[in-house]
């Protein structure tokens, strides 16, 4: 997916907020900031958006010497939704549609978001209350139908904390629909994306196999993939992708590496992403490829 203009100035920003989570030193953070304008300037207008975060992010890492700037940040989300974990399995296994509800919150989840800004928790349990009486927007009913015909599903989570929204709905795959799971996670910490700490932490092991994807892109870099990762990419009968970043590095893959179906779900957070997706900003996006 192409950058629009606006998207240098948010990695910018975010190049800021990461430092300011990756070390106190004023100093530091203004060298993260300088480095970062030059890199934004060197890789022009022609890379994608999700290419340049990451380096950006490694930048924060390689300055500050802190390896997992959002790692307290992480762990708060992760405790916090788990603390929500048994209201969310009542709404969506009380539900009269409760692949629906489950859908719905799981795309909710996709609120806990670093790379969008500060993340406060009332926002995201205002999220979720939105959520209960929100229509999802794009192909609910083709991804519904997509579920019912297949057999295997691999599943590509996001960010942390939202893992536990996406346990909820693994958990309605796997026992009421019997569908055979598994999930892929970061291979090295980035933003606040889930890693295979953040997946052991949040249960997620103990309802499915989960795998490291073996590298730390923001979404999904398929030529940076493991060997594991790529065999269960392309074998599934569907891929459920989370999130903008998979979002933008998936929806025009031409590569080798095709899915035999592929949904995304994820929230409409970006005014740019939204466009590009045929959605309106706040709206509960699922798209089909």
């Amino acid at each position: 997916m192409p950058a629009a203009l606006d998207c240098y100035l948010c990695l910018l920003r975010q190049s800021l907020e990461a430092a300011r989570y990756a070390t106190t030193d004023e100093s530091l953070q203004r060298v993260v900031l300088r480095r970062a304008t030059q890199l934004v300037l060197e890789k022009g207008y022609d890379v994608p958006p999700p290419e340049i975060g990451r380096a950006i992010h490694r930048l924060v890492k390689e300055i500050t010497c802190n390896p997992d700037p959002y790692y307290r940040e992480k762990e708060c989300f992760n405790r916090s939704m788990l603390e929500h974990l048994p209201l969310i399995r009542k709404y969506v296994f009380e539900a009269e549609d409760a692949l629906l509800m489950a859908v719905k919150l799981s795309i909710a989840g996709n609120s806990i978001d670093a790379a969008l800004g500060k993340l406060r928790k009332d926002d995201v349990d205002a999220a979720f209350i939105t959520a209960l009486d929100q229509e999802i927007a794009g192909d609910y009913t083709l991804f519904a139908r997509a579920v019912e015909r297949a057999e295997s599903i691999f599943l590509l989570v996001d960010n942390a904390g939202e893992i536990v929204c996406d346990r909820v709905l693994v958990e309605l795959l796997t026992k009421t629909y019997h569908k055979s799971v598994i999930a892929a996670v970061r291979g090295v910490p980035i933003l606040n994306d889930a890693t295979l700490d953040d997946a052991r932490f949040c249960g997620l092991t103990e309802v499915i196999p989960v795998i490291s994807n073996g590298n730390d892109g923001l979404g999904t870099f398929l030529s940076e993939c493991s060997e594991e990762f790529l065999k269960c990419f392309c074998s599934a009968d569907l891929v459920i992708a989370k999130g903008l970043a998979n979002y933008e590095t998936l929806v025009d893959n031409e590569s080798d590496w095709q899915p035999k179906k592929i949904a995304f779900l994820f929230k409409s957070k970006c005014p740019y992403i939204s466009n590009y997706a045929g959605a309106k900003l706040g709206d509960l996006v699922v798209r089909l490829k």
